[in-house]
């Protein structure tokens, strides 16, 4: 059983110069998360809950795909754990191949290339598939068709494709993109954008990453305590 958390325990949500009055106050996931303690360490007691700003802090900058991705991933973990717990020792990660996509796999499921338990596919969209190791127990998140603006994505697409852009061509994509983070992302319910779905047949496909090594701050997660 978890200790309760106290108010320290539960993130900084403070506005900040990358973190807005309007991220501040929207009603954003929360994923409390169970780890282990020390480098060859059993479970931890406690829990610690992540915000979508710590999510900015490993990215390093707030955009439309992290909230993307942090609702999305947030939506199939909670079907994943529905005790409200998520274990990062026991997660692999598959998503598309994306910065953001990719920052918020690993940050939230504990998955790394070099575990081979975090992989990217060249897929379009916002997805993951997410499985429990020790069970095989899998589920899949997806965005919703039409959730995200045709017209961004093709102007996204446009920008990387010619390599350079204009100050005000980047400053017109970042606007247009906040405003449909601030008055559709983050005002419409998670299961109107998302779709999570049981996938039973998944089969994780081993990682070709030839510098791999083992985990060893898990290996002995279920190792009792004395005392």
């Amino acid at each position: 059983m978890a200790a309760p958390e106290s108010p320290a325990q539960t993130g900084d949500n403070a506005v900040a110069w990358y973190w807005p009055e309007w991220a501040a106050a929207a009603d954003l996931p929360t994923v409390r998360v169970r780890d282990t303690e020390s480098s060859h360490g059993r479970y931890a007691r406690e829990i610690k809950t992540i915000l979508v700003k710590d999510l900015v802090k490993f990215h390093g900058h707030a955009c439309d795909g992290l909230f993307r991705g942090g609702l999305a991933l947030s939506f199939a973990l909670d079907a994943l754990f529905p005790e409200g717990i998520v274990d990062r020792t026991d997660l692999r990660v598959l998503s598309r191949n994306s910065p953001c996509l990719g920052d918020v796999a690993a940050y939230l499921t504990g998955g790394r290339v070099r575990f081979k338990t975090q992989d990217v596919r060249d897929e379009p969209g916002v997805w993951f598939v997410v499985q429990r190791i020790t069970t095989g127990e899998t589920v899949r998140v997806t965005e919703n068709p039409g959730v995200y603006p045709a017209h961004l994505a093709a102007e996204e697409s446009r920008l990387v494709a010619a390599g350079t852009a204009a100050p005000e061509a980047l400053d017109a994509l970042q606007a247009a993109q906040w405003e449909w983070v601030r008055t559709v992302l983050l005002t419409t319910p998670t299961d109107t954008l998302y779709t999570v779905t049981s996938d039973p047949d998944f089969v994780w496909e081993p990682v070709p990453y030839d510098h791999a090594g083992p985990r060893t701050d898990v290996l002995f997660r279920d190792i009792p305590r004395e005392g």
